[in-house]
């Protein structure tokens, strides 16, 4: 793994702090929302990302 890189975004009016690791050929996005930790692969930064973001959104629309 490559040294992560922190990402900030708000989800459902919340400010979140997390993580982009490059993980072999894959991208591995992590951080904590609501208690739960949410971690996903993309092949890209920018993908594993909005991925992340796509999980913690339909987390807080539970």
């Amino acid at each position: 793994m490559s040294a992560a890189v922190e990402f900030s975004t708000v989800i459902d009016g919340e400010q979140v702090q997390g993580w982009i690791v490059k993980d072999g050929k894959s991208y591995r996005a992590y951080a904590e929302f609501r208690g739960e930790r949410i971690d996903v692969r993309g092949s890209t930064k920018s993908s594993a990302e909005s991925k992340w973001r796509e999980e913690a959104n339909h987390k807080a629309n539970e």
